[in-house]
């Protein structure tokens, strides 16, 4: 098995992030008007690819004037429950530059409220889209960043980079994501061909919490909190050079403060965005 590192300081390619996913999409099926009887509507679902069961990069376009949103916030998306608009925030993965679509990664979560509906619709369907809203924000710095993911928490670090290579900006980023299997690495070929070009210094690390489901996986294992240190000093990611950013599971969140505050990393150079209360179900 190999070291559980990522590649050296290789460089982004100039592909886009968002070009040729292997991900099967999700096709559209006839519907009626029942939706917008049910309530106003001002989205419909543009695309639909599956990564895997249950986990999906689902695009909402606005029908009405889009909002303009900065990389890492979230937009509101709802759709009629039994009785009422049920709504969830859920992070923009899409660059902040092109408004012709929202781009979500989202999980279908069995025992929730607003994805049962969700797997519901096809494309072409209406949603509920409002925003923006968040502070999880890329700080103008200029220092190295390293971006922890657990899950769907990749979305806002995914439009962060889009963002930055459509500007012809750069800036030196350490990218960890962890899930529980391989299958699970949405954007891993993308990022992977980044990683290895010659455009925007990115490192990319996917880890796998479940190895033993996935026997042709050979990279990182463990969750992706266990990795942190090790991927801290493999790239000198240090309290005077670096800003962690974290966003997903609240005790991966915890795990990864607690790391960066024995190494000397101030509060305010720790940024975080918990997907759930810690000890609430989502």
């Amino acid at each position: 098995m190999r070291a559980c590192l990522s590649a050296g300081p290789d460089r982004l390619s100039s592909a886009s992030i968002l070009a040729a996913r292997g991900s099967q999409v999700r096709l559209a099926r006839a519907h009626g008007d029942r939706m917008t009887q049910e309530y106003p509507y001002n989205g419909r679902l543009s695309r639909w690819e599956e990564i895997s069961q249950g986990l999906a990069i689902v695009a909402v376009q606005a029908i009405e004037e889009p909002f303009g949103f900065e990389p890492g916030q979230y937009a509101t998306l709802g759709l009629m429950g039994a009785e009422k608009l049920i709504q969830r925030p859920m992070s923009i993965s899409s660059s902040a530059d092109d408004l012709s679509e929202y781009e979500f990664f989202i999980r279908h979560v069995e025992s929730g409220a607003f994805t049962p509906l969700l797997w519901e619709r096809s494309v072409g369907d209406l949603i509920n889209l409002k925003g923006p809203k968040g502070k999880f924000l890329l700080q103008d710095d200029g220092r190295r960043a390293l971006f922890v993911a657990s899950g769907t928490g990749l979305a806002p670090f995914i439009s962060m980079i889009e963002t930055l290579r459509g500007r012809g900006l750069a800036r030196d980023v350490v990218l960890l994501h962890g899930v529980s299997h391989d299958h699970d690495l949405a954007w891993r070929q993308q990022l992977t061909e980044l990683e290895a070009g010659d455009g925007f210094p990115l490192r990319y690390v996917g880890t796998v919490s479940r190895p033993q489901q996935c026997p042709d996986w050979t990279g990182c294992t463990g969750r992706v909190e266990t990795i942190v240190a090790a991927q801290l000093d493999a790239h000198g990611l240090t309290p005077e050079t670096a800003t962690i950013y974290l966003c997903g599971n609240p005790d991966m969140v915890s795990a990864v403060e607690e790391i960066a505050a024995q190494r000397g990393f101030l509060p305010e150079q720790v940024r975080k965005e918990l997907y759930w209360p810690k000890g609430r179900a989502h």
